[in-house]
């Protein structure tokens, strides 16, 4: 009877049809042409191909490992969703780079009445949050790496400029490449914001072109200062990167040394070789320990163990990761340290939701290293003898 009845209502009372209407896209990036820029010459491809790879005549299994890589957050809305997605283990040590100076952005650099103060809502980052933070984060980085003087840009158009020969083997990427520099960085932060499509879209060569933008923003003659002649790839055979290319980021020096300040080594007989490590105190921090047969402890300084900012991308055993508290007051104030929590976020394949651990530096322990987790063993490079919960989580690193 009420179907019948539903049927002679007026138009206004009638119970009305749904309509479906698309749904507005959870990411604004769009592609734009890559419009001006200086194409890339042949000198500065086979130079550039060389000091990433180790060569430009050969294409081998390290450069497979990072073409078609680009920067891919979780779902936006979700616990995860201030975190970077990789795909491939070879590449985890860019994106956590890059994932130190999100959660720079994400949460300590807000401004204003409108900003949400619980963590857990800044951690659940909106689409529109996601891409100002890669944003800013992959500013932040060429703009250190440059001096704080210019920035190089390196975006991607069809037409090909270096054809293959016996000096180059073509890449897909490489020899497609216009570069913009940049003297201001609002201008730099302007441009990739219009061109973050280069950077994020699936199946596009972002990571690499990250990587090259870093290499031309530092200067070819700059890295071969900061890594004291020392010829190194930056990108290594196995496809991991080179520890000098995680200093370049933090520190914006490709230094090999991590210890504050210069150290000269040599007998009082002949002259002492400097070794400079950290010249000021890092933004984001940098904690690292591997085992004995690993190579054993590399010596790092307080201005990368304790930054301004507390966060600290972290390497364990060449594996790397980050660990955060959202609380700015931990390293500023060190009763803050008494008792604490950190997350760690390191793209594992099991990590599906917030993995937090629980430092008590009150309640001082002794563990056996060889036989505790290795990020333990970390976390006491930092807080020497501190408890470590896992608060219910089976430990994976």
């Amino acid at each position: 009877m009420t179907g019948v009845f539903s049927r002679f209502l007026p138009l206004s009372l009638a119970t009305p049809e749904r309509v479906l209407y698309p749904t507005k896209p959870k990411t604004s990036v769009q592609k734009v042409p890559v419009l001006g820029g200086s194409p890339i010459s042949f000198e500065e491809a086979t130079t550039l191909r060389a000091r990433v790879f180790g060569s430009a005549s050969l294409l081998g299994a390290a450069e497979n490992e990072w073409l078609g890589q680009s920067f891919c957050f979780h779902e936006p809305e979700k616990p995860l969703g201030y975190a970077l997605k990789v795909t491939k283990n070879t590449t985890k040590g860019l994106a956590m780079c890059v994932q130190g100076y999100i959660l720079k952005h994400l949460l300590f650099s807000r401004r204003g009445p409108r900003v949400v103060a619980d963590p857990a809502s800044l951690l659940k980052a909106s689409a529109k949050s996601q891409e100002d933070c890669l944003v800013g984060a992959l500013s932040d980085i060429l703009w250190k790496v440059g001096d704080r003087q210019r920035a190089v840009l390196c975006l991607t158009q069809d037409e090909v400029h270096v054809n293959d020969s016996q000096l180059y083997r073509g890449d897909g990427c490489t020899e497609r490449i216009h570069t913009f520099e940049f003297r201001k960085q609002d201008e730099l932060t302007f441009n990739l914001k219009k061109y973050l499509f280069e950077f994020m879209s699936e199946g596009g060569d972002g990571l690499l072109l990250f990587v090259y933008s870093i290499v031309l923003s530092r200067g070819f003659e700059k890295l071969k200062e900061d890594m004291a002649d020392e010829e190194v790839s930056l990108v290594q055979t196995n496809g991991a990167i080179h520890p000098v290319l995680a200093a370049l980021m933090l520190t914006g020096r490709a230094s090999h040394y991590l210890h504050n300040g210069v150290i000269y080594e040599g007998s009082e007989s002949s002259m002492g070789k400097p070794k400079t490590g950290l010249i000021t105190r890092g933004e984001v921090g940098y904690l690292v320990w591997r085992r004995e047969e690993e190579g054993g402890e590399v010596p790092v300084g307080s201005r990368l163990k304790t930054p301004s900012l507390p966060v600290w991308v972290t390497r364990c055993n060449d594996h790397y990761g980050i660990l955060f508290n959202p609380n700015r007051e931990l390293t500023r104030d060190y009763h803050a340290e008494n008792r604490f929590d950190l997350h760690y976020y390191s793209s594992h394949a099991s990590q599906v939701d917030a993995t937090i651990v629980t430092i008590d530096t009150r309640s001082q322990t002794v563990k056996d290293e060889f036989h505790a987790p290795p990020l333990e063993n970390l976390v006491h490079t930092k807080w020497q003898g501190a408890d470590v919960n896992w608060n219910g989580t089976a430990p994976y690193v």
